[in-house]
């Protein structure tokens, strides 16, 4: 998924169309004067013919095949929000289907149509031969479709109903507070877009390892629960998928793919089988939950409500400015990664129109009552070019049947019918190639940072156990301020609320944490500790403002010296925490100074292993696709172990 590179493009080279690194270019010899180079062999050829606009518009079976995998990774996305918001915050089923999924089914509808468009308009310019252009796929993305529901939107309901507001006022207030905050993440993608150096400060671990924390705490184990609560339907879907999708290696080291048959999409088989299964079980009751009741009756014919989101502006910033950055910074960086592979195959998307078509479908998205998630370029445009060879139509007719589908209901009936152990197994072969390609395939990623990349996951992994703690009670959120009322009330230990309250503290601001976190550590993995000690620097100054650890129980902004405690509460952490940062920073630039030297290893010791038992022991040096391990031993005796990065990736 993530091919992040730090010098991905050159502003001035972009705006002046020229193709970056990893443009489609057999020779530099002319341009086409759409941002792709053209090959002088091609120019000499017989001209293109090019297909009539009703063409591009009629369906081929790769466009369905891609249809189909886009509407289930959609619909998945749909479900898992309606899940979050109904059962973990208990808000009204009928409001969340009335304000919550015609808004980004109306963001997708106009940011498919729009990438369909542009990849038309690039098919009937290309001069070159053999040239098929297929469509950026967009749908939700799914980080934010967990993150902002858990992170926003339910907490604004739970506070508006402690505050005495009813369900449908509590869930209305919650869903303009997120409008306001989508609304706020699609202007910062606005500006990223065209101010591109904003991202590239950033070292690919933080950015990569902030991606990859979010797919293994939300994605993977949060997601995990859910599908295990019916074990046989959840093993049974989850194993289908693994199982189709998974690429398989050979003695030889050959990667091998699944055919299934009509070329029929392993998302879908999968979801099918565990449907079935779990209304075969329900039906025979046999199984752990009880057959759905009242399936129909939720039933809803919407629209896009238009959202007043000026109402909670101030809300939004204050409450959620550290969500909001981290948030758009990821999606831009993994739309890069999405571009990059479009231009590699030979389809010269522009970076800024891409990017600019996401941020105005998620701006618009949220003025139309998207207030749950925001939109992205889907990681899917590689397989559905190689493998499917889908064209544009498939863009265009996912985005309407899926922005239909809001104004008419029926996704959220399909969220009703669709058991969640057989659609939310696609979560999990994401959270997989998410933290496999940070591994293994990310661009500027080297063996060494793998200790900074296992420390930019922590925050996140502190953010999975505060929203476990933060759905026992919100009383816990306490922990920091007012430390006597939690003891009080759950007869705790003062150290049991000390660690929930440090706990808290790191799980705050979790993404720019991370971001932070991995690019500090990955300079100094480089020998580069004047850079690492500035941004630890500036996690001082986000730290003292509650941008990240805010000790806040609503996670919000603040000057430290206005936090209200009790008489005897922690209001002195945030400066604690801030300056342990600062005084990091200082001894990081102190150790600038010092003189490095040159360990010398002896000889690497190069082995593989084979999947034949008799020749385990056997030493070769012909490369495959298995991983290569080295060893070593330093004159201090002690055993380093590193991967190369020559590996070739058992996912899609």
């Amino acid at each position: 998924m993530l091919e992040i590179n730090n010098n991905h493009y050159n502003d001035d080279m972009e705006m002046n169309g020229v193709g970056g690194n990893n443009a489609y270019q057999p020779f530099n010899e002319t341009e086409d004067g759409n941002g792709g180079d053209i090959n002088i062999q091609d120019v000499m050829m017989a001209p293109r013919e090019k297909k009539t606009l009703l063409q591009q518009f009629i369906p081929s079976s790769g466009d369905y095949n891609a249809l189909t995998s886009v509407f289930m990774d959609n619909l998945a996305n749909f479900a898992l929000m309606v899940e979050l918001l109904v059962f973990a915050f208990g808000m009204p089923r009928d409001l969340v289907t009335k304000y919550f999924i015609p808004g980004p089914a109306f963001a997708i509808m106009i940011g498919s149509l729009s990438l369909s468009a542009y990849a038309i308009y690039l098919d009937r310019n290309e001069r070159r031969p053999g040239i098929l252009y297929t469509a950026i796929p967009l749908g939700l993305d799914t980080p934010s479709t967990i993150g902002l529901p858990l992170l926003v939107c339910g907490p604004a309901f739970l506070a508006a109903k402690a505050a005495g507001m009813s369900d449908a006022d509590a869930t209305y207030d919650s869903w303009i507070v997120g409008c306001a905050t989508v609304f706020l993440i699609g202007c910062f993608k606005l500006i990223m877009s065209v101010l591109s150096f904003t991202t590239r400060q950033f070292h690919a671990v933080g950015k990569a390892s902030a991606l990859a924390g979010i797919g293994l705490a939300l994605l993977g184990l949060d997601e995990i629960l859910t599908i295990f609560e019916e074990p046989v339907v959840g093993w049974v879907s989850l194993w289908i998928l693994l199982l189709a999708l998974l690429h398989r290696h050979n003695k030889e080291g050959k990667i091998l793919g699944v055919d299934l048959p009509f070329n029929i999409s392993g998302v879908l088989v999968s979801c099918v089988v565990g449907t079935v299964l779990f209304y075969f079980m329900t039906g025979v009751g046999i199984s752990v939950s009880e057959m759905p009741s009242d399936v129909f009756g939720n039933y809803y014919v919407s629209y896009p409500h238009p959202s007043n989101i000026f109402k909670a502006f101030k809300r939004a910033i204050t409450q959620n400015i550290s969500i909001v950055i981290p948030y758009a910074i990821l999606v831009n960086i993994s739309s890069v990664s999405v571009i990059d592979g479009a231009r590699s195959i030979g389809n010269p998307y522009k970076f800024k129109w891409v990017l600019l078509i996401d941020s105005i479908s998620t701006i618009i998205g949220s003025l139309f009552g998207c207030g749950v998630t925001q939109t992205t370029p889907y990681i899917g445009h590689l397989v559905y070019h190689n493998k499917f060879k889908a064209g544009s139509s498939y863009s265009t007719i996912s985005g309407l049947v899926i922005g239909l589908g809001g104004f008419f209901g029926y996704l959220g009936l399909l969220t009703n019918i669709l058991p969640k152990p057989a659609i939310l197994p696609i979560f999990i072969f994401i959270c997989f190639e998410i933290c496999y390609e940070t591994l293994h395939n990310t661009k500027g990623i080297k063996a060494h940072h793998s200790i900074a990349i296992i420390w930019a996951f922590f925050p996140s992994l502190f953010q999975f156990a505060f929203i476990i703690i933060g759905q026992i009670s919100p009383v816990l959120t306490n922990a920091v301020v007012n430390p006597e009322m939690v003891q009080e009330t759950f007869g705790l230990t003062p150290n049991v609320v000390q660690k929930i309250g440090t706990i808290m503290i790191l799980a705050n601001g979790f993404i720019c944490t991370a971001l932070f976190w991995g690019t500090a550590l990955a300079f100094i993995l480089e020998n580069k500790l004047k850079k690492a000690s500035i941004f630890l620097a500036i996690c001082s100054v986000l730290t003292f403002f509650g941008v990240i650890h805010s000790v806040d129980p609503n996670a919000e902004v603040y000057v430290p010296w206005n936090i209200a405690s009790s008489p005897t509460g922690y209001s002195n952490i945030p400066y604690h925490w801030s300056a342990s940062y600062l005084l990091i920073a200082a001894i990081t630039f102190g150790f600038s100074f010092i003189k490095t030297h040159v360990i010398d290893h002896p000889p690497a010791i190069i082995s593989e292993d084979d999947d034949d038992d008799d020749d385990q022991n056997k030493k070769h040096s012909g490369k495959s696709g298995l991983n290569k391990f080295k060893f070593w031993k330093s004159n201090q005796n002690e055993t380093y172990l590193s991967y190369s990065n020559e590996i070739q990736s058992p996912l899609l």
